[in-house]
């Protein structure tokens, strides 16, 4: 057998092991190469804010414009308080007037000295009754004991009006805070950051509690909706990093997403399953509405 016939059998085994083996393996490979595509992809807004009233009373002013950026606890706008502002007035001297009357001890040293008084009185007529007997008839004794158990109970009530004024201190405290609060309310102020997006009252109108004046919607973040087929949502993609692609002002705009949502659910008619993907737009960049290529590599799961 010469050396020919040897090496064509095995160079055959060779082949045939490469075609088994070796093919499928870079085959597989240049498939995982491939990036998953999302179908149908939208920006979307995440969250729409409707801001209402919470008082009711006339629009007095607003302090801002559809497509105005504002930040979280932003004046919106103001109902006319009015009325608020003079109860709050009111309960202000109110208080005052209930400090000065827990601060001051009048009434209990006066009392005190009352009774001073009715005690040094009965105690005289006692004593002068044991030097000379009935001095002071029984009746007057009894009438001097009476007025000093009077004066007694005068220290009572005064030390307890005293307690009572500490409790009128507290319950204007108590009713300041409410009307502030309610005063507070007075001035429409922005929950969350985002863009103005809709007036819904204009300056002198009447609103009632729950009337929504103004609607904001968050643009600092947005949200991608699209489809995969349903081979391809795996939920080992949850939290991976997918590209963004899309035209803004005619020129190529690339950033990034986060794959957040696939749906457990699987469209019958496509085989299709719905997904989400957030985008950071702090830049503001990027409007709802606007359909951008969104693919997620393969190579990070």
């Amino acid at each position: 057998m010469n050396l020919h016939g040897i090496l064509r059998p095995t160079a055959i085994a060779l082949l045939w092991m490469t075609t088994l083996g070796l093919a499928p393996e870079q085959s597989q490979g240049q498939s995982n190469s491939n990036p998953i595509l999302i179908d149908s992809a939208i920006l979307k807004t995440v969250e729409v804010t409707s801001v209402a009233a919470q008082v009711q009373g006339i629009l007095k002013e607003v302090s801002v414009r559809e497509g105005d950026r504002v930040k979280h606890q932003s004046p919106l706008a103001t109902i006319q308080s009015t009325a608020s502002e003079l109860q709050l007035q009111r309960a202000k001297v109110a208080l005052d007037a209930a400090e000065r009357n827990f601060a001051s001890n009048i009434d209990i040293d006066l009392a005190r000295k009352g009774f001073e008084v009715a005690e040094n009185e009965f105690l005289r007529a006692v004593d002068a009754n044991k030097r000379i007997q009935d001095v002071y008839p029984q009746a007057e004794v009894d009438r001097l004991k009476l007025v000093r158990d009077r004066a007694s109970l005068e220290i009572d009530r005064a030390v307890h009006l005293k307690a009572i004024s500490q409790l009128e201190v507290t319950k204007n405290q108590i009713e300041i805070k409410q009307l502030q609060d309610i005063l507070d309310k007075h001035q429409i102020q922005a929950p969350v950051s985002g863009m103005v997006v809709a007036m819904e009252k204009r300056i002198g109108e009447w609103v009632e509690p729950g009337t929504i004046v103004i609607r904001l919607v968050e643009i600092d973040r947005l949200r991608i909706e699209g489809f995969l087929q349903a081979e391809q949502a795996d939920p080992k993609w949850l939290g991976a990093e997918a590209q963004v692609e899309l035209q803004l002002s005619g020129n190529r705009f690339v950033t990034t997403a986060k794959l957040v949502f696939i749906s457990p659910e699987v469209n019958p008619v496509n085989s299709q399953v719905r997904v989400h993907l957030d985008v950071d737009n702090r830049d503001g960049k990027l409007r709802p509405g606007l359909k951008p290529k969104v693919s997620i590599p393969t190579t990070s799961p």
